[in-house]
């Protein structure tokens, strides 16, 4: 089960419509972002050279602090799984994108069209999801894939 079949939208009211349009706008016309919506949520969608390296929560700080030490921090924000919370790192392909097995236990990679539940306004019991690292207007380009795994690999 992916990410994105795991995340049911919740949302009904016209004030959180609106504000998933003005987030869908705001990513998707400043960082040029693919966003897609499900009911009222909007959803990254991992494509055109954009995927993201997941980790669990738990394990997240060193990986951050260390990927901020050298310049490769982009954004990150933590998602639900059935596996509990992992962080979410937004990270560009490179072209290529490593095998499972290549991978450090709790890493994973997904690219390929998939859908991510992103942030939107305040944080709310019911909602786990939370910008740890917001994207940055002044600085919209992400870190590649391979300083993001080589970050990880220094921590794991």
């Amino acid at each position: 089960m992916t990410l994105d079949q795991q995340i049911q939208p919740s949302e009904s009211s016209a004030l959180r419509e609106s504000a998933a349009e003005d987030f869908e706008a705001y990513y998707g016309r400043l960082f040029g972002w693919s966003v897609k919506r499900q009911g009222s949520r909007p959803f990254l969608v991992l494509e055109n050279g954009i995927c993201a390296v997941t980790i669990p929560r738990l394990s997240a700080g060193p990986v951050l602090d260390g990927l901020a030490a050298t310049g490769c921090e982009g954004p990150a924000f933590v998602i639900p799984s059935r596996l509990g919370p992992r962080v979410a790192m937004l990270a560009e392909t490179d072209g290529l994108v490593p095998p499972r097995a290549a991978l450090p236990k709790d890493v994973e990679v997904i690219a390929g069209g998939a859908l991510l539940p992103l942030p939107i306004g305040a944080r709310r019991p019911d909602v786990a999801l939370e910008w740890l690292i917001a994207p940055d207007p002044r600085q919209r380009w992400l870190p590649s894939l391979g300083a993001v795994l080589a970050g990880i690999h220094a921590r794991f």
